[in-house]
Parts: C-alpha cells; structure tokens; sequence
C-alpha cells in the first residue's frame, strides 16, 4: 500500500491541477452528474500520429463548444454540461487519446499530440468560432490546440487548472510520483481522489471518480502524465489574443499575477463548497458561469 507523504499529496496536487483517467467501463453511479449523454453524434477521426479519436458531436449553435477532459477521465466527466449547453449550442467532447474510448496506441506522448487530438477533431467538423473548454490537465491541452488552431478559437475556457500557473513540473518531482503509481495506482490515486474532494462534496461522485481515475491504463497515464509535467504553457497562454478564462475551486490557490502577466486577455473566476472536479459537483453554479462567459465572448 502506498503512503503519501504530506509533500507529495500537495506535489501532485498542484500538478494533476494543471491538468485529470479514462475507464474503459465507468462505473455504475447514482448520480446524474456521472450519467453519461445519448452519444448519438459518436465519431471517430485520426490524429496527426494515426491514433483514433472519439468523440461527439451534438446540438446545434454558435458559439460551438469544443470540451477536453483531465488526465485519466474521459469525456463522461463533462455529461451535466453536455446535455445543459447541447440544447442551446453546438457541443463536441472529446476522449483524448488513451483515454475513454480513444486508441491506447500513443507512443509519444507530448502536449502537441495531446492539441493534435483536438485539431484533428475540428478539422474533420470544419469548425469555426468556437470556444475551447478543459479541465484540469485539459487546461494545459486546450492552450496548446489554440495555439495550433490560430483565429478560429474565439476563447479559451480552462476549469480547475493552471494553479501553478501552467509551468512545468521538475524532474524530481515527477519521477517521485512515477515511482509510487509503479508500486500501487489505484492506491496512490484513491489516496489522491480523497483529497482534492471537499467535506461537503456527494460521497458517490467521489467514490465513482475515485474507480474511473483508477482504472486508467497505467502506459497512457504515465505517458499523460509525463506529456503535462514537461510542458511549460507560458508561451501558449501568452500567444493567445481571445478572451482566456478560468472557473477554478478555491480549495487550492491559483497563480493569478503569474497568468494576469502573460495572457492578453484573462479573467478569474472561482466557486467555493466544491473541490477538483466542480463541474460534476455544482453544475448548476458551474454551467451559469459558464454561460456568462459565453454570453461575453459572443
């Protein structure tokens, strides 16, 4: 069994913070936040590398909303928004490579292939105008497929994420989770899930998050993992010139002067009474901020 020190539980904190595991099959929950849509837009596309990319494609309106899951979620994760913002907008979500139902045959794993996913999906849909939304290591993903995808991003919507600012993690520190999800993933992460919850959160998305991030394929999540740790968004952040927001949980601190210097045009935005995964935890708050700032970027 894996014991977290204090110093690695806020390591690994602030780093799957700027970024979340895919199941092959989720877990049965109670919850509507964890009940996943009709996917009846469900496609398929290549990426830049040849790995198969899932995702749906439904509703109908602009501005189009283009949602990027965490490291080790997938795109379930985002059903209490899908099936808010698809009876207004039109709505993609996507399972990034090695994650959900995507193809587990990455062999490199970068931010770039991560933001090729997403291209390669906006391409096949030849969408324009939309909104990038991500969470948690998502966040990361999303700035780096802005970059890719130049004026036809029109905001940038990062959910719980960049609370170190968007930096790169050191080597050290990465090698020190490494090494404690060899010995024991579905601890180490259970032991992880516990703490980026709050006292007040549903016990039962907690436990089904808890089962989903620990059943991701460990190659993908090393790989996920490794892609974020070595990728310093600053300079993506920084060529951005669309509106870039964040929806974070106060439950951790957010490196708010170290974006206001690098991003054009930033606003912060913070919920409280809800930990990591706030948008399956208050989506009713989450999708009305979400909405505001939709209704500011048209």
């Amino acid at each position: 069994m894996v014991v977290m020190n204090q110093r690695t539980v806020l390591l690994l904190a602030v780093w799957l913070l700027a970024g979340c595991a895919p199941s092959d099959a989720p877990v049965e929950s109670s919850s509507a936040a964890t009940d996943a849509p009709e996917a009846a837009g469900a496609q398929t596309v290549l990426s830049a590398d040849g790995v198969s990319i899932h995702y749906d494609d439904l509703g109908a309106g602009q501005p189009a909303l283009v949602f990027v899951h965490g490291w080790s979620c997938d795109r379930g994760y985002w059903s209490e928004q899908i099936a808010h913002f698809a009876q207004s907008h039109r709505v993609v979500n996507i399972d990034l490579a090695g994650h959900g139902e995507s193809g587990l045959d990455r062999t490199v794993w970068t931010m770039q292939a991560f933001g090729e996913d997403v291209s390669a999906v906006v391409n096949a849909l030849d969408l324009n105008n939309f909104v990038l939304v991500g969470h948690s290591m998502g966040g990361k993903v999303i700035v780096e497929a802005a970059r890719q995808l130049g004026d036809r991003v029109i905001g940038v919507v990062g959910v719980d994420t960049f609370h170190g600012g968007g930096r790169e993690t050191p080597r050290e520190q990465q090698e020190e989770v490494f090494e404690q999800l060899a010995e024991d993933q579905a601890g180490f992460i259970a032991t992880f899930v516990d703490r980026t919850f709050v006292e007040q959160s549903d016990p039962a998305i907690k436990e089904w998050v808890k089962v989903d991030m620990a059943a991701a394929p460990y190659a993908s999540a090393v790989g996920a993992r490794q892609a974020s740790g070595n990728y310093d968004a600053t300079p993506a952040v920084a060529s951005l010139n669309v509106p870039f927001v964040l929806i974070n949980s106060d439950f951790l601190p957010t490196d708010v002067a170290h974006l206001e210097a690098n991003a054009e045009q930033f606003l912060f935005l913070e919920m409280s009474g809800v930990g990591h995964f706030l948008m399956m935890e208050d989506p009713e708050t989450f999708n009305a901020l979400l909405s505001a700032v939709l209704a500011d970027i048209r």
